[in-house]
């Protein structure tokens, strides 16, 4: 069974990791044999009343997506309303797209 790292991310201050198991498995550089990487509860973070959470579904399916959510914690259910959805299949714009998120820039409009 390969091992494979955590995927480098360029976090700012302010967000904590409540779990990462985003790892460097990307499936088109290393195929479908690795595809136990594919979770559904892969990264969280937090900060203030925002949670941004990734996992990949249907987990373990190569044919899925990874579906990244933005979301107000303090909503009574927040998956039902996110504040916004990124899905994709590529790992590298699902980083891209934590990262961007993660920029106080964007993520500012949401804080209460």
């Amino acid at each position: 069974m390969r091992s494979f790292k955590l995927q480098p991310l360029r976090i700012p201050t302010g967000w904590h990791i409540k779990y990462n198991a985003l790892s460097e498995y990307d499936i088109i550089k290393d195929g479908a044999e690795y595809s136990y990487e594919l979770c559904e509860d892969m990264l969280q973070l937090e900060n203030q009343n925002l949670l941004i959470d990734l996992g990949w579904y249907p987990s373990g399916d190569i044919e899925g997506n990874y579906k990244l959510y933005m979301l107000d914690k303090n909503e009574e259910c927040p998956f039902e309303s996110p504040l916004e959805i990124f899905i994709s299949k590529s790992k590298q714009e699902v980083t891209e797209r934590i990262e961007y998120w993660t920029d106080s820039m964007f993520y500012s409009k949401y804080i209460r």
